[in-house]
């Protein structure tokens, strides 16, 4: 009976041995797995670029393009000029409207001071 407790010289080893070689055996194969994902990479990504190209816009965003085009195709270039004078005529009274602001100051701050 003592020999079937006694240990055999290098059976430990090769029980270690064995699972080292599992182990590497599954770093093995998640390594291919992670490989042929890869692989597969490009043709995914130029799948899934050519279904976001073929895909119509959210209902809102056409809506949004319809109004912009039809706004811009209603609109003359003489409306355009006029718009852009309005907006040129009420830059120059801002600019006007603050220097006459900073004459007043100036003038209280004379008054006041000297």
């Amino acid at each position: 009976m003592a020999k079937r407790n006694q240990r055999i010289p290098g059976q430990g080893d090769l029980f270690e041995e064995d699972r080292e070689l599992t182990a590497l055996r599954e770093a093995a194969r998640k390594l291919d797995e992670e490989h042929q994902q890869i692989i597969k990479l490009p043709a995914k990504l130029e799948r899934e670029k050519r279904e976001r190209e073929t895909t119509m816009p959210p209902l809102a965003e056409i809506k949004d393009r319809y109004e912009i085009n039809r706004f811009e195709q209603s609109l003359s270039r003489g409306q355009i000029e006029n718009v852009m004078r309005t907006q040129r005529q009420s830059f120059f009274l801002l600019i006007l409207l603050v220097a006459a602001t900073a004459l007043m100051l100036g003038w209280a701050y004379r008054i006041m001071f000297l």
